[in-house]
């Protein structure tokens, strides 16, 4: 694949000499001062042409035909980033000097909220710019992601896992992993320097096949959250749905584009939305940051330096941040640290090529220390460590037709440690190590002992993807036309599930009082699981036309994407149209697909015991146990890919300085991916020992009984049909008070269901009745839920340049947040008797006294239902002084308002979480 790669760069390369290009556009960019900025960035949007200054600040870029319309983009740290379109004319095209304003407090026009692009690659991308980062003490990229319209604001902290889903809404859980909410954090897209960030290769979970695809991670089986979240456990493992964000700090990130409606094509293994984050790159002052938080600390430095005419820049940054769940009482803690390293260097007369070299290394040590005070309670730990190296490399042609090509290469690896501890305290215990289906005899150990479990991963991922970018006309239109590939490759080296069937934990332990089917834990090498790999293409074209003498902008595009051994086609489009010079409206559609992740394909293999005789007289020697022990080899290969289909309609309304943007969608899920229950009769035959002191145990067969196991597998489960809409007013500033307004919300509505029917045991024992017809199972109706959201917000920012401050003052509301489930999840359709009968239900009857326990009240199965309208209301403060000190403070609930009500199942719900405050502290040397 390398060889093919290379092979193509040089074809394109040597086709670079056949039309050259005349029109040539230059310039000559300065500072405030009029002094020249050398390694200045410089992105053409059309062409995906990049530049960079030389030490006199000018820069030459071989432009398009005559007449044609090209967006420049300007970009150097410490600078606020500009964007400049331009008429290309016949010949050399100077357009001066071009002046870059320092990104301080005290400009005009600074970005004070994030915005919507509509110039940008989609319709409904929202921009978060250098402007507004400076202005947000972030310890994580989430925490700048709280700028997302219909999104509720969450305070600034490290205490939990944070994935990202966009537009789609689910009830919540207790821990937080619902199959649906996982599938779309899945399919949400990070892309960091354009590399993906993947989590395919992220296998940090027990057996699936045990207790389902949510429920698998390790837990610590304690609360740790703040009041009012909603989590009764805490882990730190993310299998199974999108990355963590704490991973990524905020420090040295040039912007953020989120992208919930359609993605360009050159996007792919997505379904959800994708953000792409630019780090900054070229000489900087040095950068020194603390922040401190009421539950964390954090501690930053940068520096961007010139290493000679011919090496280019060096950007260089550490971030450190350690936090505590309860600053009173520090067992929950999670510290992190990364170091990151970027050099950049153009070659070439003009510098056509441009290349970009990352280093990145970030650790996380995430864990619950053992309560001194509670000999029983657990230890758990989070544990891992991840080393990213790439190279992006462009060359931009001067050349009619070619105009960039790019290659983008990416390896990460990582290592993940996962470590829970308990201590046993029982008279003894069974168990056994075999790992093939049979009867076999069992083995008596003592009952107190510590057990440990450990799930050791190495992820591996490495990625390439080759970018070809032309242009041409047709009669009088001009097509910018990109095509190009892209390869993942996702592998898994680590140890695996590290257990000891001689010491089991709790919940896969077989009890002496135990004769059913009991989950058991063998050792899981994840070596055993065959690498993922992925092949996309893609082609794109972008042309402006005119209709009626306006302008109608279309970009349109297909991808062909082979994973798992299916070839998919996705078609995607975003097209705006301007009524008028004030009016834009726009339309998308597009469809995209998201690969199974490696743990999904090699889940591994499950073990289910059956007790069939323990005769235990106290003596090991004399005593004797037998059981079935079950394997069950799980075979995905037919898993597909999950799928979303989406349609986006936007508009755009400028009056005069009013700018009122909108969104409404309709984004359809199918083929997400999720694990089913199944249940298998089996006869086993049953046993009466004779025990006799001083002699081996004897026994003999007396009959047969028939068992129920079950274990959970992968299928394309789950469906979800989301709509609703987003809408972002912003005000002109009102001169006599310095404050704008800035307005969003919107509205979301979430139908999801899954295709299989759902089980309940409605006994904890076989011998709860004698009635060989007596249900121990009920069958159930698939899932089938409806949930609604919609919060609000409104800002008011007060921005005064002269003394370089900013206070802005957030009033959140919300609105809506409901749940609705199917009428008739409550009622079974079928259900398994102690002999493992498959039995329907024609006409259920509350009162039967075989199968009326089945019946499930609604506080079993009840949601939210948010009673009334919640506000909460933010703080935040920024000063600079002398444009090299800046303090900035925030607060979250800044008046602790704390309302609550009371829940469908009688318990209190407190929706704002208590007040969290920070400050930050930054210093240019």
């Amino acid at each position: 694949m390398n060889k093919l790669y290379t092979s193509i760069f040089f074809v394109l390369l040597s086709l670079a000499s056949i039309a050259q290009v005349k029109n040539e556009i230059t310039g000559r960019i300065v500072d405030p001062q009029n002094n020249p900025l050398e390694l200045v960035n410089i992105k053409v949007v059309e062409t995906n042409q990049y530049a960079i200054t030389d030490k006199n600040g000018v820069f030459r870029i071989n432009g398009s035909e005559s007449n044609n319309k090209l967006s420049f983009e300007f970009s150097y740290i410490g600078f606020q980033k500009l964007s400049l379109t331009v008429t290309v004319k016949a010949g050399e095209n100077n357009l001066g000097n071009i002046s870059l304003k320092v990104l301080d407090l005290s400009l005009e026009n600074i970005e004070i909220n994030a915005k919507r692009n509509y110039s940008g690659s989609t319709n409904s991308s929202l921009i978060i710019t250098r402007d507004l980062i400076e202005q947000i003490p972030a310890l994580s990229v989430n925490d700048l992601l709280n700028q997302i319209p219909n999104r509720k604001i969450q305070p600034p902290s490290m205490q939990s896992v944070q994935n990202l889903t966009l537009r789609s809404t689910f009830a919540p859980t207790t821990s937080g992993r619902s199959n649906f909410k996982l599938n779309n954090s899945f399919g949400v897209a990070i892309i960091l320097d354009g590399n993906p960030i993947s989590n395919n290769a992220n296998m940090q979970s027990r057996n699936v096949g045990m207790s389902g695809m949510g429920s698998s991670v390790i837990t610590s089986g304690a609360s740790y959250g703040l009041r009012g979240s909603g989590n009764t456990t805490y882990s730190g493992d993310y299998a199974f749905g999108g990355t963590d964000l704490r991973q990524i700090p905020a420090d040295n990130i040039e912007s953020i584009e989120i992208i919930s409606g359609v993605a360009p094509v050159k996007y792919g293994d997505l379904t959800d939305g994708a953000v792409v984050i630019e780090r900054q790159a070229g000489v900087s002052s040095t950068n020194i940051r603390m922040q401190l938080r009421d539950n964390a600390t954090s501690y930053s430095a940068s520096k961007g330096l010139k290493l000679s005419d011919k090496l280019g820049a060096l950007n260089l940054g550490v971030n450190y941040v350690n936090s505590f769940a309860d600053n009173r009482d520090k067992l929950k803690e999670y510290r992190r640290i990364n170091a990151n390293a970027m050099w950049t260097n153009s070659y070439g007369k003009n510098k056509e090529l441009k290349n970009a070299f990352s280093f990145d290394y970030g650790k996380n040590l995430d864990g619950i220390k053992q309560d001194p005070d509670d000999p029983k309670s657990t230890k758990t730990r989070f544990d891992s460590w991840n080393l990213s190296v790439s190279n992006r490399t462009s060359y931009r042609f001067s050349n009619k037709f070619f105009k960039s090509i790019g290659l983008n290469l990416n390896y990460a690896e990582g290592h993940q440690v996962t470590y829970d501890e308990q201590l046993v305290n029982e008279a003894y215990v069974l168990y056994s190590d075999a790992v093939q289906t049979g009867i076999t005899q069992g083995k008596y150990d003592s009952g107190v002992y510590t057990a440990i479990s450990q799930i050791d991963g190495r992820p591996i991922n490495f990625s390439a993807r080759m970018d070809l970018n032309t242009e041409f006309n047709t009669g009088n239109l001009t097509h910018y036309l990109s095509f190009g590939g892209n390869y993942n490759y996702s592998a898994n080296k680590g140890l695996g599930q590290v257990v000891d069937p001689n010491a089991p934990r709790s919940g896969v332990r077989v009890t002496s009082t135990t004769f059913s089917s009991k989950n058991s834990e063998r050792y899981y090498d994840f070596n055993l699981a065959n690498a993922i790999q992925d092949v996309g293409f893609y082609t794109e074209d972008m042309f402006k036309a005119r209709v009626f003498n306006r302008d109608l902008n279309v970009r349109a595009g297909l991808r062909l994407d082979i994973q798992n051994g299916y070839a998919s086609f996705a078609p995607r489009t975003n097209i705006n149209y301007e009524l008028n010079k004030n009016v834009k409206i726009g339309l998308a559609y597009g469809l995209a697909f998201k690969s199974p992740g490696l743990a999904q394909r090699y889940p591994g293999p499950t073990f289910r015991e059956i007790p069939l005789l323990n005769a235990y007289n106290g003596n090991v020697n004399e005593s004797i146990y037998l059981l079935y022990v079950n394997r069950y080899e799980p075979n995905n290969e037919n898993l597909k890919a999950s799928k979303s289909e989406t349609i986006e309609f936007t508009t755009q309304i400028k009056l005069k300085d009013f700018n009122l943007s909108l969104s409404a969608y309709n984004k359809t899920n199918s083929n997400g991916i999720s694990t089913v229950h199944d249940y298998q009769a089996l006869t086993l035959p049953t046993y009466a020992a004779t025990l006799t002191p001083g002699q081996a145990a004897t026994y003999t067969q007396t009959g047969t009984r028939t068992y129920s196991l079950d274990y959970f597998r992968f299928d394309n489960d789950l469906r979800s049909e989301n709509q609703g809409f987003e809408v972002v007013l912003s005000t002109p500033e009102i001169k006599e008070i310095a404050t704008s307004f800035n307005i969003s919300g919107g509205f979301s509505r979430t139908a999801y269901k899954s295709t299989y029917p759902t089980y309940t045991n409605a006994v904890t024992s076989q011998t709860t009745s004698t009635n060989p017809k007596y249900a121990v199972t009920g069958v159930y109706e698939p899932n089938n839920r409806r949930a609604y959201f919609s919060t609000s917000r409104i800002t008011a920012s007060t921005h005064i340049p002269k003394i370089s401050l900013i206070v802005q003052l957030t009033a959140e509301f919300d609105l809506f947040n409901k749940t609705i489930e199917a009428a008739n999840q409550n009622v079974p359709i079928a259900y398994y008797t102690l002999d493992n009968s498959y039995v329907v239900i024609n006409n259920f009857d509350r009162n039967d006294p075989l199968n009326g326990h089945l019946y499930r009240t609604p506080d079993e199965f009840s949601a939210n239902n948010l009673p009334k309208i919640i506000p909460n209301y933010h703080l935040s403060i920024a000063k600079e002084i002398k444009k090299r000190f800046r303090f900035s403070f925030n607060v979250y609930n800044v008046f602790n308002y704390q309302p609550y009500y009371t829940s469908s199942t009688g318990t209190l719900v407190f929706p704002n979480n208590t007040p969290t405050f920070g400050a930050e502290m930054s210093l240019k040397l």
